[in-house]
């Protein structure tokens, strides 16, 4: 009987024994089980959030990459207008001061006098057709010289002006006709010829076409043609002749900034009437007869003909 209880006991024991461990097990396995979920859903959570934090720092750094490059091609937009404008709008008006050697041709005796020297001075606008450049670089524009003032000096060997011509085409002098038929003479002294001074003077103003083209920062080059009504004006042996000419120019430049070198050639045709004898201004008085005075001293208009190479700096602002 006491071996009985014994072993009972023994196994109530055990048995209590597994059903603690057999508990503690299962709250160490819910335990366990609780942690590790608890750990990766907060990392699951954590990695969702840092996602989207990234997504937006990436957005806000797009943003300021964008905003950056708006404020740089504005920037480079800006300083390309203001470029254009320092090389085209700021350089628009012109002022040339020309050296020239210049040629006068009587066309009904063919002769012709070199100048001595020739000076001009110019000055006008170009009125550019459009805004932009085409290709970056070429304007065509309207040149409009708000006038030109050509100047010339010639000496007249000849002694067309004062006489001496005409009095050796009807042999005079001795020499015949050999003086004009040769167009030279021998000596002045045994013809009696005299020289002569003669100037030339032409007020204009100027329109046409031109073509401009800027290659490189503030280099420019261009080409033009321009028509000049102009009223041109003769004096020799004290006879001033005036009259309209149409003159026309064509020519070319390189400028860099303000300073602008250039050629032309100019060229045209008039027609002189000799209207005033500066001798006769002499006899005015109070009882002289204006009309009466000029009496005589009209030889009818003669055709003549211009043509001249001018350089020229320019000065554009």
């Amino acid at each position: 009987m006491k071996y009985k209880i014994f072993f009972a006991s023994v196994l109530l024991m055990f048995v209590a024994s597994v059903q603690q461990v057999s508990a503690q097990d299962a709250v160490v396995t819910t335990t366990s089980a609780d942690s590790i979920a608890t750990e990766f859903g907060e990392e699951a959570v954590y990695d969702n959030a840092r996602d989207s934090e990234l997504d937006s720092l990436r957005q806000v750094v797009n943003q300021l990459q964008s905003s950056v490059e708006t404020v740089k091609d504005a920037q480079a937009e800006s300083e390309k207008d203001a470029l254009n404008k320092k090389i085209w709008n700021d350089r628009a008006k012109y002022f040339n001061i020309y050296y020239s050697n210049q040629s006068l041709t009587q066309e009904d005796i063919n002769g012709t006098w070199k100048s001595d020297f020739g000076a001009a001075i110019a000055m006008g606008k170009t009125f550019y057709l459009h805004k932009k450049p085409i290709l970056g670089m070429i304007k065509f524009g309207i040149d409009w010289s708000y006038f030109d003032i050509n100047f010339a000096k010639y000496t007249d060997d000849w002694g067309f002006f004062n006489g001496d011509y005409d009095y050796m085409m009807n042999g005079g002098g001795g020499g015949g006709n050999y003086w004009y038929e040769n167009g030279s003479y021998y000596d002045d002294y045994m013809y009696g010829i005299s020289s002569e001074d003669v100037y030339q003077a032409e007020i204009a103003t100027a329109i046409g076409v031109s073509v401009t083209i800027n290659p490189y920062d503030h280099i420019k080059a261009a080409g033009y043609f321009r028509v000049a009504p102009s009223y041109s004006m003769l004096y020799a042996a004290e006879d001033f002749s005036g009259s309209y000419g149409t003159f026309f120019m064509a020519g070319g430049s390189i400028a860099y900034k303000v300073i602008s070198l250039g050629v032309e050639a100019r060229w045209g045709k008039t027609k002189y009437d000799s209207v005033i004898n500066i001798d006769d201004l002499d006899e005015i008085d109070e009882d002289s007869n204006v009309d009466n005075m000029f009496e005589g001293n009209y030889d009818g208009s003669t055709k003549w003909k211009t043509g001249s190479v001018r350089f020229y700096i320019s000065f554009r602002f």
